[in-house]
């Protein structure tokens, strides 16, 4: 009698699929690591809008644009670049009604100032507009000062003392800003080295003749000189070069004036 034949035991194949498991795995590790970067990309672009959005406030709690405010000239090296000069800026608001009662009065400012200039035939060479900050006289640089020169002219006194006299009828603070061409200066031992020099002296020049000559304030008073950084038209012409040699008065709208 044979004796039973016994079943030899054989190790099952592993299937193909069996065997690239490993696969998923690592495909799923890398899903991970890919969605992790992404996160990590997207909180870092977040943060930098933050700091965007903070460095959009600072500038907006700054005047940081001013060339000369006050005293403190720049030097005249070629290759500079523009110094800031910030202001700090405080908060303030106004109800409605004291809004109203400011427009009416720098409305009838803006009457008094059109009427003197219309009656001395002063246009062109003195402007007068209603901005958002208030209301502006543009001094053209003739009627004012020499070329490349800070000192008042004879007839500019007469101007500026009828036009001192009318700003008189309101408190509103009044900002002096002197603008320059894009001429540059050459050292020949002159006392004025630059366009930011010329343009803050300008306006510094007559700040001082409407406080000591028209009574004006001087706590309402503030000067700045901005260079050639801030041309009205290009600077291209002979005529264009004058267009942005001026002298702004602005008198400042009372919602506008702790940010000026």
């Amino acid at each position: 009698m044979s004796k039973p034949r016994k079943k030899r035991y054989t190790r099952p194949e592993e299937s193909s699929h069996n065997s690239e498991r490993w696969l998923i795995t690592y495909s799923d590790l890398i899903t991970l690591l890919l969605v992790f970067f992404i996160v990590m990309f997207s909180m870092s672009s977040i943060e930098n809008q933050k700091f965007n959005a903070l460095v959009s406030s600072l500038k907006s709690s700054f005047q940081g644009d001013s060339i000369l405010q006050g005293i403190g000239y720049p030097s005249a090296d070629k290759g500079q670049t523009k110094p800031s000069v910030p202001l700090v800026k405080k908060s303030q608001s106004i109800s409605d009604s004291e809004k109203q009662k400011d427009k009416k009065k720098l409305d009838a400012l803006y009457v008094q100032l059109d009427q003197y200039i219309k009656n001395n035939h002063l246009s062109p060479d003195v402007s007068l507009t209603e901005t958002q900050r208030g209301v502006q006289l543009t001094f053209r640089e003739k009627i004012l000062f020499d070329l490349g020169k800070a000192n008042l002219k004879k007839d500019a006194k007469s101007v500026l003392a009828r036009i001192g006299n009318i700003l008189n009828s309101v408190p509103n603070e009044v900002s002096i800003e002197g603008h320059t061409d894009n001429t540059p200066f050459r050292d020949q031992g002159r006392p004025i080295r630059s366009n930011w020099e010329l343009s803050g002296l300008r306006a510094q020049t007559v700040m001082n003749y409407l406080i000591n000559k028209d009574g004006l304030a001087p706590q309402r008073m503030h000067f700045v000189g901005y260079g050639e950084y801030r041309p009205i038209v290009k600077n291209d012409t002979a005529a264009h070069k004058a267009m942005n040699r001026r002298v702004n008065i602005v008198i400042v709208r009372e919602e506008q004036q702790d940010s000026d």
